[in-house]
């Protein structure tokens, strides 16, 4: 069964390596939905946070495929259900006197703020789950978006398990 996947992988933190692990994603034929880099708390690597549309086979063949390459150190799966997930939107919207009630309690309604405000437009900034930002984007569509961006997935493991347990690193 092909379904949303959020794949957490730990580099190496140099020149060309997203380049690489992104290349293999075009090569095994996913489509990458989201994609957040950033570098971690351990000096010289990097956190990629993935979410891909696969199957349990697919990407256990992929996450073999990522292992293989040098710069990176660990690959996991992060299921919704036992994984902490954000993802950060800032949404420009059409406001005018008549609406702007009904867009500031639909915005609140999903803990976003106003982050900007013109004569004409409301920017909101919002984070939540991707299921909850897509809500939100449909929520506000009937009042008319001029502008949007979303960071992509973020996403670690619950409780105390780490992608950087028990690792190599040299």
């Amino acid at each position: 069964m092909v379904h949303k996947q959020i794949i957490g992988l730990f580099v190496r933190n140099y020149t060309g390596v997203l380049q690489r692990v992104t290349s293999l994603f075009t090569r095994r034929g996913f489509n990458i939905d989201s994609l957040t880099v950033s570098p971690t708390n351990k000096e010289g690597y990097s956190r990629i946070t993935v979410r891909i549309l696969g199957d349990d086979e697919q990407l256990s063949q992929f996450i073999n495929q990522m292992m293989k390459l040098n710069d990176v150190k660990k690959v996991e799966v992060l299921p919704e259900s036992s994984s902490v997930i954000s993802e950060l939107i800032f949404i420009k919207v059409k406001i005018n006197s008549e609406d702007r009630n009904k867009i500031l309690t639909a915005a609140s309604s999903y803990h976003a703020s106003v982050v900007d405000l013109g004569e004409t437009s409301a920017t909101f900034r919002a984070s939540g789950l991707p299921s909850e930002i897509d809500e939100l984007v449909s929520r506000l569509e009937p009042f008319g978006i001029m502008e949007l961006v979303r960071t992509g997935a973020i996403a670690l493991h619950s409780g105390d398990e780490c992608i950087a347990d028990d690792l190599d690193i040299d």
